[in-house]
């Protein structure tokens, strides 16, 4: 399929994607990349927007508030109001579980962390410095502030400055993976990677090709990303649509060799019974939204879905993003 990529815009702009509350689209969102339709119809000047959350870290998107659902906003489904050529997302955002607010969500032990590391020689005594530990409350993890309270006294009189920073760097670690497995963590992970993958396609003009997560240590600094791929170029494969959509409306090769191999109808492709979505975007009638394409979730954010479904419904002007994990 030749698409021309006048019809694609890479990494765009909540602005330019989204009408209502920045702070709130900006908070829950990442935009991938916006389409036109006319790469697909020639009559169709309408843009729509690839888009994933913030919220995908343990379990689906959205489970836990029920109570927010609306037909197109449920489990790992999200579903937006097409006004214009912009996004109206169509659920209270108390659809986002973090959006319920509670003190557990608002970790932030690796600044905490940080911060102790530069304040260090400010505490006047043991007590000072616990008290400090101490004022960050619930938002320090109680492992993090035990080990901080308990090495003190190490720390301020070690003159091997060397043995300190290294137990200061490997706490810092440690208080990354106190971060990352909290929601909230989840949250600023998939915010930094996600910032990462949008500045690397800016300096090179292309999508950074492997996995942008990391789990278990800081995460990755744009240098790093392009020693990754100099050091495993023999291994980099950009996704085939635009270079960085996996699939437009079945037409990437894998699509093609897929129905020809096992002789798969198209009509059967777009029933999507051969995923692991948990539901597909219907109308009142009963029939699938038109199927415009994928993306792979990773590749943009730490914690992203394995793909990522774009739907739309020209009659209703519903466009709705569906996540699908292995």
């Amino acid at each position: 399929m030749d698409l021309d990529k006048k019809y694609i815009k890479y990494f765009p702009e909540c602005e330019e994607v989204f009408i209502g509350d920045m702070d709130q689209y900006r908070k829950h969102f990442l935009p991938i990349c916006s389409i036109n339709l006319q790469a697909i119809y020639p009559e169709e000047n309408q843009w729509l927007h690839f888009v994933s959350v913030n919220e995908i870290y343990d379990g689906c998107v959205g489970q836990e508030t029920q109570d927010y659902h609306t037909d197109y906003c449920k489990e790992d489904m999200v579903g937006f109001n097409v006004i214009g050529d912009k996004y109206e997302f169509e659920a209270d955002w108390k659809y986002f579980v973090i959006e319920h607010g509670p003190e557990e969500y608002q970790l932030a032990n690796e600044e905490i962390v940080k911060l102790y590391r530069d304040k260090l020689s400010d505490f006047v005594s043991q007590e000072a410095a616990e008290e400090w530990v101490d004022s960050f409350g619930k938002r320090l993890s109680t492992v993090t502030a035990d080990k901080l309270k308990a090495k003190y006294k190490l720390f301020a009189t070690s003159e091997d400055k060397g043995f300190v920073n290294a137990m200061l760097d490997r706490f810092q670690k440690q208080a990354i993976q106190a971060d990352s497995d909290s929601l909230a963590g989840a949250y600023r992970l998939n915010q930094a990677t996600y910032d990462l993958a949008k500045n690397y396609y800016k300096k090179h003009n292309r999508i950074y090709p492997f996995t942008i997560g990391n789990y278990f240590d800081e995460v990755f600094t744009l240098e790093k990303l392009e020693e990754n791929v100099k050091k495993d170029r023999h291994y980099v494969k950009y996704p085939e649509m635009y270079g960085i959509l996996d699939d437009i409306q079945f037409h990437s090769k894998g699509c093609v060799s897929l129905m020809k191999e096992y002789t798969i109808p198209l009509e059967k492709m777009k029933s999507f019974e051969n995923t692991n979505l948990t539901e597909v975007p219907r109308d009142q009638d009963g029939n699938i939204f038109e199927y415009v394409g994928t993306f792979t979730g990773y590749l943009f954010q730490c914690f992203g879905a394995d793909h990522a479904y774009l739907f739309y419904n020209k009659e209703l002007r519903k466009a709705v993003v569906c996540f699908e994990y292995t």
